[in-house]
């Protein structure tokens, strides 16, 4: 007895195609969503700027990386801080200074360290997505 293998119908294949077609560029729209979530994921820990990693810590100081998303804006808290510096490893930011009513706006270049002054807010307002090291000691009471 031989078996009769049924006829497949060109739309039914086409179908299977474009189906095909249509899971492949789902898989590849997850994996990029999955790779801009790595950027912000493990190790870092998730902040409504992006993230924030720390890759040392001791009794009397604290070193972190963030990573900040295009646009955001980022206070630099100097509580319970002291000789604080940043510095930009990748991306484009400009550093707010607010003293009183005036705001001083410089742009931060890659591998300039900037001393942050513990008697003036900062505001880090990144133009392009960045990543910038915080360096800081801890006031010990």
């Amino acid at each position: 007895m031989s078996q009769v293998d049924p006829e497949v119908d060109p739309q039914d294949e086409d179908d299977m195609d474009a189906d095909a077609d249509a899971k492949q560029a789902e898989d590849e729209e997850e994996e990029a969503d999955d790779q801009e979530q790595d950027d912000y994921g493990e190790p870092f820990d998730a902040r409504s700027f992006g993230g924030e990693f720390v890759w040392a810590k001791a009794k009397g100081y604290t070193c972190k990386i963030l990573r900040v998303r295009a646009g955001e804006k980022v206070l630099v808290s100097t509580r319970g801080r002291q000789d604080m510096v940043v510095m930009l490893t990748g991306g484009r930011a400009v550093l707010e200074v607010l003293d009183g009513d005036e705001t001083d706006r410089v742009e931060i270049m890659p591998a300039a360290p900037v001393r942050i002054h513990p008697e003036r807010e900062h505001r880090l307002v990144a133009m392009t997505e960045v990543e910038i090291f915080t360096v800081y000691s801890q006031i010990v009471p």
